[in-house]
């Protein structure tokens, strides 16, 4: 056989079998679906700014779980929950009522805190009130009229109110103010109904100390029956 030119006459390799395609199962399969389902959704997302129905409807918790904000979200109330269980575990809730509605007990304008507030919530609520000038409510912690008049002549002034609003100017920072900090003795339970707390032994900052209490337990409340001056203010 004569050979044409521009022919390769060299004899053909035979071509290696292809190996078959794989094969997903069934569950491989919707797996991949529903990832290419999600990484559509993102683009959308990013292309549009909107958050439209995840896809194909399933699963959406995974969306959720997996979104910064969520997370940050949950965090501020963790932290919001926290701060709050702790306030109204070491000073209780501020009630405007006075004792005798509070705990069946004392009559006149003293203002009693429940427990688990303690004598430590009422020494802690008094330091507030004068934070934010509240002249109301720091005056009635006070059982009676001698010890609020007391507590006005010792900072020259002419009734517990007027002395609440002297002492407010010479708060710094009404944050710290009111956050008073009790040594670790002090809270414990005491072993009697009538205690005294010196504000020397107490850590305050942005503000005055503001002498000496004497916290008795009537009923279910504790007030301020008697207070003088400290060596340290």
């Amino acid at each position: 056989m004569t050979d044409e030119p521009g022919k390769d006459l060299a004899p053909r390799q035979p071509q290696p079998p292809q190996p078959p395609a794989p094969q997903m199962d069934p569950e491989q399969l919707r797996q991949f679906q529903e990832f290419q389902r999600f990484q559509e959704y993102q683009r959308y997302q990013e292309a549009t700014g909107q958050a439209p129905k995840p896809p194909g409807g399933k699963r959406w918790w995974l969306v959720v779980l997996g979104s910064g904000l969520f997370w940050r979200a949950l965090f501020f109330l963790l932290v919001v929950f926290s701060a709050v269980w702790a306030y109204n575990h070491f000073f209780g809730v501020d009630d405007p009522g006075d004792v005798a509605q509070d705990s069946g007990g004392v009559t006149g304008p003293a203002q009693g805190l429940s427990a688990p507030a303690g004598l430590q919530g009422t020494v802690g609520m008094f330091y507030k009130h004068v934070s934010f000038a509240d002249t109301t409510r720091a005056c009635t912690l006070f059982l009676r009229d001698d010890t609020r008049q007391k507590f006005a002549n010792a900072y020259g002034a002419s009734d517990c109110a007027a002395a609440v609003t002297q002492l407010k100017t010479q708060v710094t920072s009404v944050d710290r103010y009111q956050q008073v900090m009790f040594p670790p003795d002090m809270l414990k339970t005491p072993t009697s109904t009538k205690v005294t707390i010196d504000s020397c032994a107490l850590t305050v900052e942005g503000g005055p100390r503001l002498g000496t209490f004497v916290v008795e337990k009537i009923n279910a409340g504790w007030v301020i029956t008697d207070w003088s001056p400290s060596a340290c203010g």
